[in-house]
């Protein structure tokens, strides 16, 4: 797999980053991008610091993969979690990234994560495709939606069952990437409350 689609790989997945505004407010906007959205009420935003320490955190197979999250994990421009950090469990988490297209100008949005998919087969133990990349809107604009779940390793041992949901946004030559992740069966945060962020994402091309 080209190096560009596992650094997308390593975007979809990293723990999320620092988001650039008073963490008192529920409201986020970044005119440059583009994007708002509102966090829940009781979630909360995370320091780039969090972040790094939530990918120590993690065991991964791939020590290509584990780099390049390194690399990548402070590009999102907005990132939340249901719980403070550190939370001992899955933690319920929704962020998004804002990428160049590059080399891949003119890929539809389904292929763009069925290029990702693999990495993640690659990097996780007991990865199962829950759903395929589909066409699906977001704010309005015709986008492309997957989830996958897969089990969260730790190297202290413990493990957690994780479900990871990814949309991708087209915006002219950048597209926005969705992530959020949950338990698998729901019991710190439900993909329920996922979708209730998911709702309140404006976008302005």
């Amino acid at each position: 797999m080209h190096r560009f689609t596992h650094a997308l790989a390593a975007l979809a997945l990293a723990a999320p980053a620092a988001a650039a505004f008073a963490a008192d407010t529920n409201a986020f906007s970044n005119p440059t991008a583009g994007l708002a959205l509102s966090k829940p009420a009781g979630w909360h935003y995370l320091s780039a610091a969090q972040n790094m320490d939530n990918i120590k955190r993690m065991k991964l197979g791939d020590e290509e993969f584990h780099a390049l999250m390194k690399q990548y994990a402070s590009a999102p421009l907005v990132a939340m979690s249901k719980y403070q950090e550190p939370f001992d469990d899955v933690n319920p988490s929704f962020k998004v990234n804002l990428k160049p297209y590059g080399q891949l100008k003119g890929i539809p949005a389904t292929e763009l994560i069925r290029l990702i998919l693999p990495q993640f087969q690659k990097t996780f133990k007991d990865f199962s495709l829950v759903q395929a990349p589909v066409e699906v809107k977001v704010a309005g604009i015709q986008s492309a939606y997957a989830r996958i779940d897969y089990t969260m390793e730790l190297p202290d041992g413990r493990s957690f069952p994780t479900s990871s949901e990814l949309w991708i946004v087209p915006r002219g030559d950048y597209f926005f990437m969705i992530g959020a992740g949950t338990r698998q069966d729901e019991k710190t945060g439900t993909r329920a409350e996922i979708q209730g962020i998911l709702d309140t994402v404006r976008i302005t091309q």
